[in-house]
């Protein structure tokens, strides 16, 4: 039997097999209702909407939604945190902050807690994404509040932003895109007049998308591979 010519076969047959697919990246997202996507009539919350995005962006990504209707910072930190930590993401959304507003935490406590979950997820080295809150002081339901909420939003806001720069997030501005875009536009809001429709989740993915991709570039070009080297 002649075998010299094994190895070479051998070979050209690895060769020849397709390389295997890197399997997708792990999003978690945490947050309450909104991450739920209640309110939506279809497509779910943003971060569904991110995930499909990234996918068609050609980053597939495997969504693990933690959020919790209902939930607080206290909730997120308690609950969520500790399935999130175990799960291995590339990325993570954090979307806090609504019902601590409306059930009137301490501004104090939602920082204490905020704090928390920020600094164990950012032990983990991944990519970490914040959302503002959204201006619900413009939606139906918010027209019929106290005034000082478009105030208390604010500073929830800016809670948020300082908590996001001591460990090096990005934020996603939504306060501001969503100001601009609920006042006179109903459509944006579920019939609750609270939650966002599918309309108004799609204006949340859109502020939060760029960011995203900002914060996943290095992981996605590491998967990828150096770039090719140009030609002439």
């Amino acid at each position: 039997m002649r075998l010299a010519g094994l190895p070479l076969l051998l070979a050209a047959s690895l060769l020849a097999r397709p390389a295997r697919a890197a399997p997708p990246l792990v999003y978690v997202a945490l947050g309450d209702s909104t991450a739920a996507g209640v309110g939506a009539e279809q497509g779910g919350g943003y971060p569904d909407r991110i995930a499909r995005r990234l996918g068609a962006a050609g980053t597939p990504v495997r969504l693990v939604n933690l959020g919790v209707p209902g939930a607080t910072a206290e909730d997120l930190r308690k609950g969520q945190l500790p399935r999130a930590l175990g799960e291995g993401a590339a990325l993570v959304t954090i979307g806090i902050g609504l019902n601590d507003l409306l059930k009137g935490r301490p501004l104090a406590e939602f920082a204490r807690d905020l704090e928390i979950v920020s600094d164990f997820v950012a032990r983990t080295k991944t990519a970490v994404v914040l959302s503002e809150l959204p201006d619900v002081s413009r939606s139906p339901f918010g027209r019929a509040s106290p005034v000082s909420l478009e105030q208390r939003i604010a500073a929830y806001n800016a809670t948020i932003r300082r908590v996001a720069e001591r460990h090096g997030f990005l934020v996603a501005e939504v306060e501001a895109t969503s100001r601009r875009a609920f006042t006179g536009h109903p459509e944006l809001f579920a019939k609750d007049g609270f939650h966002p429709s599918a309309r108004g989740y799609e204006l949340w993915a859109d502020a939060l998308f760029p960011v995203v991709e900002r914060a996943l570039a290095p992981r996605v070009q590491a998967r990828r591979g150096p770039a090719a080297p140009a030609t002439r």
